[in-house]
């Protein structure tokens, strides 16, 4: 989870007493970013530009504002070059597998804009195979025919079986560098196919799909949300219009594929989810390290045009659940009793407010997040409700997934089909090697 980037100084921030709507969300949030601001229209402040200057940097920024500061490792950085480098030498891990460094353009263009530049894709590894698990709808993979459910044979000649056995995968879908042609051998239905793919700049869709669906007990929502980025407020909005107009007064919301985002972006959409007893209590609550003790902030609950419309929520889950999801989840349990329906999700109860120096973001974790009850730590992930392995990648929102069968069952039953105790997290997801591109999952 994410607060918007902060500049590389800090003044004492403002005290903060609401958070109603996006533009007070907006004002609390740069306010705790400090320095004026720090959101995308910011300059950065100016400094030199040379590696040992950088690297002084973040080891400043971590021995502030990092959450575990405490701990620092007495790392030798003489021989560090620039800010992934010195954070790799910093990190403590664990439980720090979060924090990372970022181009300011790609951090800001995707977080901002919703967009960015790759295939995307994003993978899972399932049962020794290599299937595409997201195709997204505007990408280059997409415009190629490709779509979730699609088994990847191969990648620029290299079998997929030995980049898994040797964890390349990553590695052979390259950098995200526009222009940059992928090769894959792709097998649907038995029948394979070769496509070359370009990476390009796409735009990133937040909702991935939205339908009603009709039940015996009523019509049901059900609406897959991505990611957390400013243009997620207005694809939201749209979907819960949408399934409102339809009459539906229950929802299940797929979170599966879900890495988080910004933290203000996941607030807003509590809001709409809420119900109306809930609004300008706490939602979440950031806490800092000892020395940051001023920066600790409540985010209450804010009002919503769909405040108080849904009598029930059921969550659909993965492994790849994480961060705002999980704050999500996590933030109106205390108000709501609702099934979460899948596997344990990723475990990050963390987050970062980044600061940016020049072209760099470095997005350190910096907040710990609990919800008004005092749930935290959920390090191992937040345990499902009902169980379910994961789905045979049909398409969002086909009742033949069985995650959301399920779903749709507790709603109607208020009991678990499956087995309730915990199962095993599903095959691993194939992130890219770091940054924002292992956040996302997408290449």
């Amino acid at each position: 989870m994410h607060v918007p980037p902060r500049p590389g100084c800090r003044p004492r921030p403002p005290r903060r007493t609401a958070f109603a709507g996006r533009a007070a969300a907006t004002a609390a949030l740069l306010a705790l970013a400090g320095c004026g601001g720090g959101g995308s229209g910011s300059p950065p402040a100016a400094a030199p530009t040379d590696a040992a200057a950088e690297v002084e940097w973040v080891r400043s920024v971590m021995a502030d504002a990092y959450l575990y500061a405490d701990r620092l490792p007495k790392a030798d950085l003489s021989q560090v070059s620039g800010a992934a480098q010195a954070l790799e030498a910093l990190r403590v891990n664990p439980p720090d597998r979060f924090s990372y460094v970022e181009r300011r353009d790609h951090y800001e263009t995707f977080f901002d804009e919703g967009r960015t530049v790759g295939l995307g894709v994003s993978l899972r590894i399932d049962a020794g195979r290599l299937m595409l698990r997201i195709v997204q709808p505007d990408s280059p993979a997409a415009r190629a025919g490709l779509r979730r459910g699609d088994r990847v044979a191969s990648i620029d000649g290299a079998d997929a079986a030995a980049l898994i056995a040797a964890g390349t995968v990553s590695a052979a879908l390259g950098a995200s560098q526009a222009g940059l042609v992928v090769r894959m051998v792709v097998e649907r239905e038995g029948a394979r196919r070769e496509v070359a793919i370009e990476k390009a700049e796409y735009a990133v869709a937040p909702v991935l799909a939205t339908r009603v669906i009709d039940r015996p007990a009523g019509k049901v929502g059900y609406v897959a949300l991505y990611t957390f980025t400013e243009p997620a407020r207005a694809a939201w909005a749209e979907a819960i219009a949408t399934v409102r107009a339809a009459g539906a007064r229950r929802l299940v919301v797929d979170l599966r594929d879900n890495g988080g985002g910004r933290l203000y972006v996941a607030a807003e959409i509590a809001g709409s989810l809420a119900p109306t007893a809930a609004l300008g209590q706490p939602f979440t609550v950031l806490r800092h390290n000892a020395r940051r003790a001023a920066d600790d902030l409540t985010i209450p609950v804010p009002a919503h045009p769909a405040t108080g419309a849904f009598e029930r929520v059921a969550w659909l889950v993965s492994d790849a659940s994480c961060s705002a999801s999980e704050s999500l989840i996590a933030g109106l349990r205390p108000y709501r009793d609702d099934p979460v329906i899948g596997t344990a999700t990723c475990g990050k109860p963390v987050g970062s407010e980044p600061r940016t120096r020049g072209d760099v973001v470095l997005s350190a974790v910096t907040f710990a997040s609990r919800n008004r009850d005092g749930l935290t730590d959920w390090f191992d992930g937040l345990a499902p409700t009902c169980a379910v392995s994961d789905e045979p990648f049909v398409a969002f929102g086909d009742e033949a997934d069985p995650r959301l069968a399920e779903a749709l069952a507790r709603l109607e039953t208020g009991a678990c089909r499956s087995a309730t105790k915990a199962l095993p997290r599903g095959g691993p997801t194939t992130p890219a090697a770091g940054g924002l591109a292992g956040e996302t999952g997408l290449h």
